[in-house]
């Protein structure tokens, strides 16, 4: 018998997913398709699911779709930020984790096929181009507070974080289609070269 207040799952029954499962799944169709593309009735179809589960978490189509925007959001500023300060090092060290995060072929990292999908959706959509510069402005805070860290100057910090967010996003979109461990550690030696001025300012 089952207790009070306790759900007991029917035999037959479809697994129960959770609002988290709806949002990664949505984010794995987003980095190959465009917004237009995600349906909540294809998505249920991939989960093994019916729709009826979906409405359990969600509105509807638009409240999903903010709630994948929303999880970039954090992925992008505060998960990236725990990861680069989870480990000691020097600032040139964490700036090279910067980096290093960027250029893998995970299709959810900063400047890969997911973040462009959101950011060809921003063009189109004047809510989502607020989020989007939000986001930036703060990854960009983020990156020149590691290189003042570094002991570059405050324009050189500047400069060089709005660079590291042109470059991370320029190099994905060129080189999406490539996963190769080799092109990988190509994209990581030119993302270095051009991101880690390492000076007389890294020696200290």
């Amino acid at each position: 018998m089952a207790r009070a207040g306790v759900k007991v799952q029917k035999p037959g029954a479809e697994p129960p997913l959770g609002r988290k499962d709806w949002i990664d799944a949505a984010i794995a169709m987003l980095a190959g398709d465009n917004v237009e593309a995600l349906r909540v009735d294809t998505l249920a179809e991939k989960l093994g699911v019916t729709k009826g589960s979906f409405y359990w978490h969600f509105k509807g189509r638009e409240d999903l779709l903010f709630a994948v925007l929303d999880e970039w959001r954090l992925r992008m500023t505060s998960e990236v930020q725990s990861l680069i300060f989870d480990r000691s090092g020097t600032p040139w060290d964490r700036l090279e984790r910067l980096v290093r995060i960027a250029i893998s072929s995970r299709a959810d990292v900063p400047g890969g096929p997911f973040e462009i999908t959101l950011r060809d959706w921003a063009r189109r959509d004047p809510k989502v181009a607020e989020v989007v510069r939000a986001v930036d402005a703060e990854r960009i805070a983020f990156a020149a507070q590691l290189y003042r860290e570094a002991g570059l100057s405050e324009a050189d910090a500047q400069d060089y974080a709005e660079a590291h967010l042109a470059m991370v996003i320029g190099i994905r979109m060129t080189l999406a289609d490539s996963e190769s461990r080799e092109e990988i550690k190509r994209r990581r030696r030119i993302s270095t070269a051009l991101l880690l001025p390492r000076g007389p300012a890294a020696k200290g």
